[in-house]
């Protein structure tokens, strides 16, 4: 499931906004945000029946964790909660290592042109 066509800019000019912290490191979250979406897609494959009502807790995951990693407009895709609650375990693990790997908890990749 992993996915190619992830934009280099993938927030877009309304949802980036140049800001100083001091705080828990940025990639600890994005840890804990991955964890809880392999959780609920755990709580997916042992529940099927429960798995409707999982897709918005999955959705709002998804914006945090995306969002976190400023890969936001990949949350446009409404079919990927569910299509990540039905994916296998191992593909769903690739598609979060491929978010930490091509995202940017920093902010800095092409902060510059804009």
């Amino acid at each position: 499931m992993p996915d190619d066509d992830i934009p280099l800019d993938a927030n877009g000019p309304a949802y980036t906004s140049r800001q100083e912290r001091h705080g828990v490191p940025l990639t600890y979250v994005g840890e804990k945000l991955g964890s809880a979406i392999e959780e609920l897609h755990r709580c997916a494959r042992n529940h099927p029946e429960q798995q409707r009502e999982l897709v918005a807790p999955m959705y709002y995951l998804l914006i945090a964790h995306l969002g976190l990693h400023n890969m936001l407009a990949k949350a446009n895709d409404r079919s990927l909660p569910a299509r990540l609650l039905g994916a296998s375990t191992d593909d769903l693990r690739a598609w979060l290592a491929l978010i930490r790997r091509e995202g940017d908890v920093a902010g800095i990749a092409d902060l510059d042109k804009h």
